[in-house]
């Protein structure tokens, strides 16, 4: 429990009372006056106090005195700002503990310490300026001098809190200037905190403010939900009348505890439900806690302890934001003073070891600094060049000290300044690792320990995702800079490879130590690949990044490449491959080289500045080429050469070390021309930079070449006299243009070059490098390493005298380069680890890393390498996985599956071969039959391994593969199932199903895929599909469609949208497999009997889900039907039963209507009547209700009607009575029933496309009627109902179809001169009626039409054979009184008459002139004169025609006497003479009825009638003097014939009477003034008195009044 301010004071003074003596008075009374201080506001009163006390010099005062001092500083009772004097209470309070640092207890230290570590750390209260810089020195003084492990301890710590506090407190407070901000923008991508003229704090206070805000918001909201809930069920209790108790009134403030309390349901800004109290104030979760000091939600003690934090922060953070520059210089005298410190070197031996212990201290306190360092040290230059100036130098000393401490502490700093600073370190930081860390492990020189914690280091960047992306832009991205990062990697892929085990190693590096170091390089690897992993994700987690490719995204990608190509870092990383291309062109020749930098636009053309700019920037080229190049005659290398000496810095360099300074760059050649060449640029160059030292060019070059002879001399082993140094001075005197040079410098030259040649073959430095590791002297050595390391920083900070820019990386954008260029070092280490590793762990890191690698390659589309990676894996899952390694080969394999399916891509087909590989190894280890022809013996041994395999790995991790396809992306899932299908095939070839029932599983899983990517995915597998099920092995086809049809009954369960065809290409492949199955024919029946059974079961369970699968579904129904596959059929019946069944509901997809009406067609033609009938009515049905919800779609329409009616019509050739008239009934009925709306267009297209086929069907079936089961009088009455029904069409609908007159004319025409028979018949009565009942809808064209069609049917029809007999003999042309004057002897002639083809044309002659007369009689009015007169044409002729055929009776004999004779030679031909007129059933030829129709007419049509009455006259006449009875026998020829002229004569006067009672008495009556007629009256009246049998009452009646009125009509004029 903390005390409060007045027990503190009090227990103090009480303490401090005991301790004092009585000599001490003033004290005493000091502590008096206090005491009777009533209020204490705070605890500076008790200062002086405390003063008196350390100035005491007792022990145990002092003590007292610190240790009350630290708990007032703690506890923060201390007005520290308050101003005693001149200076501030804290700083008095500091400088009094200060004093106690003279005593030499250790307890009093070690409270002084502990009150300087409050003091020094206070938030409240802070401690500025000199005094900070005191603190530390006092503080590192202890440490280095007391031998007390506590107080050791101790300072140690507090120099640690101190330094966390100030450097903190730094980023706290410390403020940007404007150039420093926008530096830190590009440096942060996390901007949060980042505000131009505010620190952190001040950031945090606005911040904590707003949280404030947001609860406040809070409590309103729920206040006022709890308020409405309140007052709603209040309303509701009064309504009630009930009072509920625990019902109480809302608080405004809801983090009272209430346990009666309202509950609400209400969802904050992050949607996340409230708790209890509502939502914690810091992480804005459900809070069901509060804090009871501030009354705010929170939701855990975590949160509680940031919240008190924050508020505590949020009352500082103005108070000492005005104080930043101060922290700024605090914080730079720090760092001065820990780097000064850390440089002293001991004078003194016997001080070596405090100076050791401050060197560590000071470097701790700097990795400290550097540790909590953030934005402010990095962006400020005055703190950067601290770390440049005397860190640098600090750390190289301490890293090439022989001490393991210093080492590991400098090497952690280094750490840090590549984590915090290496933006402006780029050149100081990269001159360490190359000059120093990388000497650490290239060289013999440097111990076991340099090198593990060099590649310690290496392990801290590289699993620094940040950094290793910015090394990489800024290195090996850039041009002139070192591939550093590459380097990194490099240096340790040759590790790993046993650059350790040569010789030069072996007296420093032992084997296991190798083996340590090998493994470390591995877990770098490992940690880089990792780190790199999990950056990415971060990266894409903050980003929002959904990785989903399509063709958009692809075009998108393409447009950033693009806009990514301009990006200055993008513009140096492509020149910065080129460089590396051209470096290893130039290492195989240097003309390749420059053609490649013409190529790249590095430069134009052979620019000789451009190219030895080049050379001088890439020191990976070969040194022997460059040697062969620069002692090279051509010109343009002699420029290259010289121009690339021009950029080297010989100042302040001897000739010699110049020389051994430019021999460093490449090999001297051999020839002596060209190490004159050589010397001679070098001289030149080197006078230019040293003026002054030589008289001449000349001299310094010819120093060069005796400094050259002096080399070759005294270390060619051959020569065994070498130059002495006396003969060396002969050689070069007056050298300097007569003048000698000193002889301490030839002295210097000689000692040097004895030492060291000038320059060294890389074979000759070998050689040397192995001589010095096997030097035994460890310190010999490591001063060896030490000198090494530092010329070679002199020598790289000579070459490097510029800071180049630093680029920022804040995305991934350059992850895809850096893979690409560190990829094979990685692959190529862990190839080398695994051959020759057989540590488990090491092996398991190897897989771990391959495994990471892949993720992040395939997640940048890097395939080729991924690929490689995969291939290698799969290397150890070949054949059946026994060792160790094989098995975490397959366990890897199967992991990077599950957790990079995505970005496998085509790499699934290696995986999902070791499925399957697995797969048939499971089947052996659990004894299931192996179905492959190829299956392999299995021993013993190789069931063992098997078992062991799979106690390794979970079967259930192969479902689990098929189970995850639905995490992967779009692209990723079409490279999944073609893998699948593609191996699949394979398997099938050996009879195994495994992977094609595993396509059917990943086909379920991802079937609410989006339907564009789930068609792309179907499409693969629909090809798969096809391929299996078209196979010959019908076995396989068979399963191949079952799985098609679980998955389509999957499938169709989903609601397709309109417009879309998913279903249609999803069930494809059934109607593919039925028409191209390459089965046998028994067993190809029985496949497709097997699909059709599944189109059953489809329909039958997916009936209400279907739609555009119905097109599949009837594509192979009306297949099967059209190939007449008889014991299929009822399948197809039973699938449009069903669809016929729901018609009505409009549940059927309305686009397979052509198809159902196509199979129902097709089944019209079934060999089942039922079937037949059942089909027929299910057309009509079908079409009722498609023209009902098709009704405005008229192009719809017309496409449906004709394969209807004319599939009806053409049915009526079936020789199935019933089948004919239900079909005739039903065409005729839907033409009924739909036709009103018609359009001419269509009515036409009816009687071309279905009515005239109709009748050719009826033709055709009447002259195969003798093939068929039907009687003739069916086939008759078949007919007449087809005729009646027309006929009622055609007047029912005549208006419609009037337009079409002329077309039925034509083909009514067409069928009565095709036929001629009853046919012909019941066409031309059809016609009549159609004339009687509608033709007042004719107009005159129609008319014209049909006359001139009825006259081409006369003159095709006319009996010609019979109206041209009486030319064959004279005595036809003879009148029969002659005749009969003799007897009439039979005659033979050959001549033949087909009285059935005579009686037709007869008919057909009679039906025409009917349908005239019945347009004449009831149209007369409206006829034309041209009709009239084409009419009257055609009545005279057929009417002298006639007539003349009549009076022949002798003629007539004979031709009915041929036409009986023909008659008998029928070769039991049928005919169809139920139809013939009754006039010829004794099987007479005459045309009487014909010529008293003519007759009729003419006289209505003629304009001239008496002519032709006189012509009926004389016919009359004719007939009545025909009436006298036989003479002759009438077994003769000449009483038949006078017995025929008897009877027709009475035939013809009953006609006659009858024309003339009609037709010619009301002429006659019109015209009685003309004497003719009384006389043709009279001698009608005298021919009827004569006549007997043949009176007509009514007749005579008539005429005998037409005589009255002559007579009286005579009498009137006489």
């Amino acid at each position: 429990m903390s005390l409060t301010l007045s027990d503190l004071i009090n227990q103090s003074l009480d303490k401090i009372r005991k301790a004092i003596t009585k000599k001490q008075f003033q004290l005493q009374q000091l502590i008096e006056e206090t005491q009777q201080i009533q209020d204490y506001n705070d605890a500076n009163h008790l200062i002086k106090i405390y003063q008196q006390c350390i100035e005491s010099k007792q022990i145990k005062l002092i003590e007292l005195a610190l240790f009350d001092i630290k708990n007032i500083i703690d506890l923060g009772f201390l007005a520290g700002e308050i101003i005693i004097g001149e200076k501030r209470a804290i700083e008095i309070t500091l400088e009094l503990v200060l004093q106690t640092q003279v005593e030499k207890e250790e307890t009093i230290q070690i409270y002084m310490i502990k009150a300087i570590q409050a003091i020094m750390t206070n938030r409240k209260h802070h401690i500025y300026g000199e005094a900070v810089t005191r603190v530390f020195s006092l503080l590192i003084n202890i440490h280095s001098v007391s031998k007390n492990v506590a107080i050791i301890n101790i300072s140690k710590e507090a120099c640690l809190k101190i330094v966390d506090t100030y450097f903190i407190r730094l980023e706290d407070y410390g403020i940007l200037s404007e150039d420093e901000y926008q530096q830190a923008i590009q440096q942060q991508c996390n901007q949060k905190l980042l505000v131009y003229g505010k620190c952190k704090a001040q950031i945090k206070a606005e911040q904590y403010m707003k949280s404030l805000m947001v609860t406040l918001v809070d409590e309103v909201i729920i206040y006022s939900e709890r308020r409405s809930i309140y007052e709603k069920q209040l309303d509701e209790q009064n309504k009630m009348k009930v009072i509920d108790l625990n019902l109480q009134e809302p608080n405004l403030r809801n983090v009272t505890i209430n346990k009666n309390q309202i509950q609400i349901n209400s969802i904050n800004e992050v949607g996340i439900k409230n708790g209890k109290f509502g939502w914690c104030i810091i992480c804005r979760k459900q809070a069901f806690q509060y804090c009871k000091d501030t009354k705010v939600p929170i939701c855990s003690k975590e949160c509680k302890f940031i919240h008190l934090n924050q508020m505590h922060n949020f009352t500082l953070s103005y108070q000492h934001s005005t104080q930043s520059e101060q922290y700024l210089k605090d914080a730079y005298e720090i760092l001065e003073m820990f780097c000064q410190l850390s440089q002293r070197d001991p004078q003194n031996p016997q001080l070596a070891q405090m100076i050791i212990k401050c060197k560590v201290l000071s470097l701790e306190l700097i990795y400290e600094a550097l540790a909590q360092s953030d934005l402010i040290l990095q962006n400020k230059p005055k703190l950067i060049s601290i770390l440049k100036e005397q860190l640098l130098e600090s750390l190289l000393k301490n890293s090439l000290s022989t001490e393991k401490q210093l080492l590991v502490i400098t090497l952690n700093i280094f750490i840090q300044l590549i984590w915090k600073v290496r933006s402006n370190m780029k050149k100081e930081l990269e001159a360490l690792i190359e000059n120093v860390y990388f000497k650490f492990l290239e060289s013999s020189n440097s111990s076991f320990d340099h090198k593990q914690y060099t590649l310690k280091v290496f392990n801290k960047i590289l699993t620094r995702p940040k950094a290793v992306m910015e090394i990489f832009v800024n290195y090996d991205c850039s041009v002139g800079q070192n591939n550093l990062l590459k380097k990194i990697l490099d240096m340790q892929c040759r590790i790993i490879q046993g650059r350790f085990s040569k010789l030069e190693f072996q007296a420093s590096i032992s084997n296991n130590q190798e083996i340590y170091l090998k493994s470390l390089c591995l877990d770098n690897y490992c940690g880089y690949v990792r780190s790199l992993k999990e950056y990415c994700e971060q990266y894409e987690d903050s980003q929002n990044v959904v990785q989903i490719q399509s063709f958009d995204e692809h075009e998108e990608a393409i447009i950033s490449q693009q806009q990514l190509s301009q990006d200055p870092i993008e513009k140096q990383k492509q020149m910065k491959l080129e460089m590396n291309k051209a470096v290893q062109k130039f290492n195989f020749k240097p003309e390749h080289c420059i053609k490649h930098l013409i190529a790249c636009q590095y430069m134009e053309n052979r620019d000789c500045k451009l190219f030895a700019q080049f050379l001088w920037d890439n020191r990976d080229l070969n040194k022997d080429k460059l040697g062969e190049l620069f002692g090279s005659s051509n010109e343009f290398d002699q420029k290259v050469f010289s121009l690339y000496v021009d950029l080297m810095n010989f100042k302040g360099l001897q000739v010699d070390e110049g020389l051994r300074y430019m021999l460093e760059f490449f090999t001297l050649p051999g020839e002596s021309q060209q190490i004159d060449r050589i010397m001679e640029k070098f001289a030149s160059k080197y006078c230019e930079d040293n003026p002054g030292i030589y008289q001449s060019a000349q001299a310094a070059y010819t120093l060069s070449y005796l400094l050259m002879m002096l080399q070759t001399d005294l270390h060619n082993e051959k020569n065994l006299d070498k130059m002495t140094l006396g003969q060396f001075i002969n050689l070069a005197r007056g050298i300097n243009d007569g003048e000698n040079l000193p002889q301490e410098m030839l002295q210097g030259f000689y000692t040097r070059i004895q030492k060291t040649p000038l320059a060294l073959h890389a074979k000759e430095q070998a050689k040397r490098a192995l001589e010095q590791a096997n030097q035994v002297d460890q310190r010999k050595k490591h001063f060896i390493l030490a000198r090494e390391a530092e010329d070679s920083l002199k020598k790289w900070f000579k070459e490097h005298p510029n800071q180049d820019a630093f680029y920022y990386v804040n995305t991934i954008e350059h992850m895809k380069s850096l893979l690409q260029q560190t990829w094979s070092v990685i692959f190529a280490s862990i190839s080398v680890f695994l051959e020759q590793s057989d540590d488990q762990q090491q092996i398991l890191l190897c897989f771990e890393t391959i495994q990471a690698f892949i993720q992040l390659m395939g997640r940048f589309d890097l395939d080729e390498e991924k690929d490689t990676f995969i291939s290698f894996l799969y290397r150890y899952c070949t054949n059946i996985p026994s060792t160790y390694k094989q098995i975490l080969g397959v366990q890897t394999l199967i992991k990077v599956s599950l957790q990079s399916g995505q970005f496998l891509r085509k790499s699934w087909k290696v995986v999902l071969q070791l499925i399957s590989r697995l797969e048939l190894l499971h089947q052996v280890v659990k004894k299931i039959k192996v179905d492959s022809p190829y299956k392999e013996s299995y021993n013993q041994e190789d069931i063992i391994n098997i078992e062991r395999l799979f106690q390794q790995i979970q079967y259930e991790q192969i479902d689990k593969i098929f189970n995850s396809s639905i995490n992967l992306d779009s692209n990723s899932i079409l490279e999944f199932i073609s893998a699948l299908c593609e191996l699949s095939k394979e398997e099938i070839k050996y009879n195994r199903i495994f992977l094609l029932s595993r396509v059917l599983e990943v086909a379920d899983f991802n079937m609410n895929r989006i339907k564009i990517i789930w068609s792309r995915m179907w499409e693969i597998m629909r090809e798969h599909f096809l391929e299996v099920g078209c196979q010959k092995n019908v076995d396989i086809a068979i399963y191949a469609i079952d799985q098609l049809k679980q998955l389509s009954c999957k499938f169709l369960e989903q609601p397709e949208l309109a417009n879309y065809h998913f279903q249609k290409e999803f069930l494809l492949p059934f109607e593919q497999i039925f028409s191209h199955t390459q089965a046998q024919q028994q067993q190809k029946v029985q496949l497709r009997e097997y699909i059709l059974s599944c189109m059953c079961m489809i329909t039958n369970v997916c009936f209400n889900s279907i739609k555009s699968g119905w097109k599949i579904i009837l594509n192979i129904v009306n297949q099967v039907l059209q190939d007449d596959q008889q014991q299929l059929a009822r399948f197809c019946v039973q699938i449009t039963d069903k669809i016929m069944q729901d018609i009505n509901n409009q549940q059927i997809y309305s686009e397979i209507y052509i198809e159902l009406i196509q199979a129902l067609i097709k089944q019209t033609k079934n060999k089942e009547i039922t079937i037949v009938l059942n089909s027929i009515q299910q057309l009509k049905i079908l079409v009722d209700h498609i023209v009902l919800i098709k009704r405005n779609d008229n192009k719809y329409l017309d496409q449906l009607w004709i394969p209807v009616l004319s599939s009806l019509s053409v049915l009526y050739s079936d020789e199935r009575v019933s089948v004919q008239q239900k079909s005739v009934n039903t065409l005729f009925e839907l033409l009924k029933i739909h036709g009103e709306q018609q359009s001419i267009e269509f009515w036409k297209m009816i009687l071309r496309g279905v009515i005239k086929p109709l009748f050719d069907e009826i033709q055709f079936s009447k002259l195969q009627f003798t093939k068929q089961s039907q009687t003739k009088q069916q086939i008759i009455s078949n007919c007449q109902l087809t005729f009646n029904l027309f006929t009622d069409l055609m007047i029912l609908y005549f208006q419609q179809m009037q337009p079409c007159l002329n077309d039925l004319f034509e083909i009514y025409i067409q069928l009565v001169l095709q036929t001629q028979d009853f046919l012909s018949t019941l066409c031309l009565d059809s016609l009549k009626i159609i004339v009687q009942q509608g033709g007042q809808f004719f107009t005159q064209e129609n008319w014209t039409v049909m006359i001139e069609q009825i006259q081409h049917l006369l003159q095709k029809c006319s009996p010609n054979e019979l109206f041209e007999a009486y030319n064959l003999d004279e005595d036809f042309q003879k009148p029969l009184e002659q005749l009969l004057k003799e007897d009439i002897r039979p005659k033979k002639f050959s001549f033949k008459i087909n009285a059935h083809e005579c009686t037709s044309k007869q008919i057909i002659q009679q039906k025409c002139l009917e349908i005239l007369e019945e347009y004449i009689i009831k149209f007369k009015n409206t006829i034309s004169q041209q009709n009239k007169a084409q009419i009257l044409i055609i009545f005279n002729e057929q009417y002298q025609k006639c007539k003349k055929f009549n009076t022949h009776l002798y003629m007539r004999y004979y031709l009915e006497q041929w036409a009986m004779d023909y008659d008998k030679n029928k070769n039991g031909l049928e005919e169809f003479n139920e139809l013939q007129n009754n006039q010829n059933k004794n099987g007479q030829l005459s045309f009487i009825n014909q010529e008293f129709i003519t007759a009729k007419l003419i006289i209505l049509l003629t304009s001239k009638p008496l002519e032709f009455i006189e012509q009926l006259i004389s016919r009359f006449t004719d007939a009545y003097n025909g009436l006298s009875q036989p003479i002759h026998n009438l077994q003769t020829l000449n009483g038949y014939l006078e017995q025929l002229r008897l009877s027709e004569s009475k035939i013809i006067i009953s006609k006659s009477q009858i024309l003339f009672m009609e037709q010619v008495f009301p002429i006659l009556k019109i015209n009685l003034q003309q004497k003719i007629v009384g006389k043709w009256l009279i001698q009608l009246l005298k021919l009827g008195l004569n006549a007997q049998n043949v009176e007509n009452r009514e007749y005579n009646i008539v005429l005998v009044n037409l005589l009255e009125e002559i007579i009286n009509s005579e009498n009137n004029v006489y």
